[in-house]
């Protein structure tokens, strides 16, 4: 057979040329005349087809990276490696050199290409939602039959800022668009539903409490034809705090801590630890609260009894000795509280 380029007779054909011929005909890479690329001017995450990406590149690596998708390399070659280089630049108009290397039928060819590109200053949906004050879920942060206290609030606060600063890394969305305080509590707008969730758990793991949730319809999506909801999530701690005393199935006892899994309640007598989960909490009663804690002095010790003052009228009272009072002494100080009219003396060097 013979090529009808060169006329070479005898040589094997490569789509219907020798291999001389194929290899100076050959263009190694394919370029456009010109890219266009477009870039949020707020985040810097560039438009791909219909979808935005998020990117920590720069300018000219978005390009690069653009250049590398619409750039065509020759079908037979058996690789070929690409090279950059700005040669100019004029405002949003760059012009790239394009070199490659590469090997058709065993032959190391080379080739290069000069491309326009066009950069599009534009705003991606996300930082265009976050410039309107866009959020997808309100955390309504209450508490039952009281007022949220400054410690809560700090801690809230902090749980808030912490979460979104790390899940923001990853999603965008997960900002704070508006906190508003009110008489009854704090109203947090949160621009992600999913970063939303995440605080919420956080502040339930820290303040404890029970939580719900409330879909509010808002409208229809125009491009998709869905139905636009928006997400209320109430986190309500309880009516009492740690270092309160409660009462639980006719028992007393003086709240220890509260995290996502529920109370964890000391009783007041044998002081055995007991974790009461949230569903129970409509069966508690709050008798007292930690101010309600005073110190007295103690008068006398016998083998079954221990002899203190009343803290408010200083009246004479016999306690039975309990296990934690075993290494008590005459005229040491220590903490009482009264709950329904009964003195219950407290362990010593108790911080709650």
């Amino acid at each position: 057979m013979f090529c009808p380029q060169c006329g070479k007779d005898g040589e094997k054909l490569y789509q219907g040329l020798c291999r001389s011929c194929v290899i100076k005909k050959a263009h190694l890479i394919t370029c456009p005349g010109e890219v266009e690329v477009t870039i949020c001017a707020h985040c810097n995450s560039n438009l791909q087809g219909n979808r935005w990406k998020d990117s920590d590149l720069g300018d000219d690596e978005i390009i690069i990276e653009n250049l590398t998708e619409n750039i065509e390399a020759f079908e037979s070659a058996e690789y070929v490696d690409l090279s950059f280089q700005i040669i100019n630049q004029r405002g949003s108009r760059w012009e790239v050199l394009v070199e490659a290397q590469g090997r058709i039928l065993g032959a190391e060819v080379k080739d290069e290409c000069t491309v326009d590109v066009k950069i599009n200053r534009a705003v991606c949906p996300e930082c265009s939602k976050y410039a309107s004050g866009y959020y997808e879920a309100v955390i309504q942060l209450r508490a039952d039959k009281r007022a949220l206290d400054d410690l809560e609030i700090e801690k809230a606060n902090s749980v808030l800022k912490k979460i979104l600063g790390k899940l923001v890394e990853k999603n965008r969305m997960a900002y704070l668009a508006d906190k508003v305080v009110l008489k009854e509590g704090i109203d947090y707008y949160v621009g992600s539903y999913n970063a939303a969730r995440s605080v919420v758990n956080g502040l339930k793991d820290v303040l404890g409490g029970m939580v719900g949730e409330s879909p509010r319809l808002m409208g229809r999506d125009k491009s998709s034809g869905k139905d636009l909801y928006r997400i209320w999530i109430s986190i309500r701690l309880p009516s009492f705090r740690k270092g309160d005393f409660i009462c639980q199935n006719e028992s007393m006892g003086r709240v220890v801590n509260m995290d996502g899994r529920g109370i964890l309640l000391e009783d007041i007598e044998s002081f055995k630890m007991h974790s009461i989960p949230w569903k129970q909490y409509k069966q508690m009663k709050k008798v007292s609260d930690s101010r309600m804690v005073k110190k007295t002095t103690i008068t006398n010790i016998t083998p079954h009894h221990i002899q203190v003052l009343h803290p408010e009228n200083y009246e004479p009272l016999d306690l039975d000795i309990m296990p934690h009072m075993t290494d008590f002494q005459i005229g040491e100080e220590v903490d009482v509280v009264e709950l329904d009219q009964k003195i219950y003396i407290l362990k010593k060097d108790e911080k709650l």
